[in-house]
């Protein structure tokens, strides 16, 4: 996803003071008043939470204490990126909007069984009306770093969409993808992350899932993890050494990287 087509809307505003005070949009974070580098992780780290429950990157304005603003791109992978102008103005709604159903919005049941449109804006809808609560509950573990228990709800969600909808349809892959995202956020096992992430890579890539870039990001992410296991966890590698390479396979140097491994009898790294 290149920064013209990611939405202008939302953009969060991030506000950092000389006492080392974070807020986003007015609210103060947890955890700051130490220094304004800390509290600058601080924010970042909090958006970077935003960005994986959108399931996509956002967009974020900082105001240094000094008074100079940057226009920033953060990425559900935590790569933040500097914008060289400000963020467009988003387009108002429009009127004939508001009145519409989607099938994503629309009363369970109603609409189980119609394929999704992969070349549509489903990929980018909010989840049916049935999972407000529980999203509602993974959003404030997420934003309180609570995030194995966002995980888990986030598998509750998931078999609920694949009973519903089915394992492709936009909805369950969408929830896939922020789980593995959270589940990279919460540090736990690396093998139980990287299997996570190459899990949701080739549902994505199955699913032909949009934005590609997204399943990409979830692609080097699995493979960097890939490379930790490779010295710490061998058996794990080479069980995830094949499906990586599926997914690598428009990708000469990563693919090099898991091959020489492999030659080199699964126990050497370049």
């Amino acid at each position: 996803m290149t920064t013209e087509e990611i939405p202008a809307a939302p953009v969060y505003t991030i506000t950092l003071t000389t006492t080392g005070i974070a807020a986003i949009d007015g609210e103060t974070l947890g955890d700051t008043g130490q220094d304004a580098d800390a509290a600058r992780r601080t924010a970042l780290a909090e958006i970077t939470v935003k960005a994986a429950l959108h399931g996509r990157p956002v967009r974020a304005t900082a105001k240094e204490p000094d008074g100079i603003v940057y226009y920033l791109i953060v990425a559900p992978d935590g790569t933040v990126t500097t914008c060289n102008q400000p963020h467009p103005i988003p387009p108002p709604p429009r009127a004939s909007a508001a009145p519409r159903r989607t099938a994503s919005s629309s009363p369970q049941g109603t609409s189980a069984q119609v394929p999704a449109d992969k070349n549509s804006t489903e990929w980018a809808a909010p989840l049916p009306e049935g999972m407000t609560s529980p999203w509602a509950q993974l959003v404030r573990q997420a934003q309180t770093g609570a995030y194995a228990e966002a995980v888990h709800t986030a598998n509750r969600i998931t078999a609920s969409l694949r009973h519903e909808y089915g394992l492709h349809h936009p909805h369950t892959v969408n929830i896939l993808t922020t789980r593995a995202w959270l589940a990279l956020r919460a540090r736990t096992e690396p093998a139980e992350v990287a299997e996570l992430l190459v899990e949701a890579a080739e549902l994505r890539r199955e699913a032909k899932a949009q934005p590609e870039q997204d399943t990409l990001r979830l692609i080097h992410n699995a493979h960097t993890l890939w490379h930790h296991l490779a010295t710490q966890d061998p058996e794990t590698a080479r069980e995830l050494a094949e499906r990586l390479l599926t997914l690598l396979h428009n990708d000469p140097h990563r693919t090099h990287d898991i091959i020489n491994w492999a030659q080199n009898g699964g126990t050497a790294m370049r």
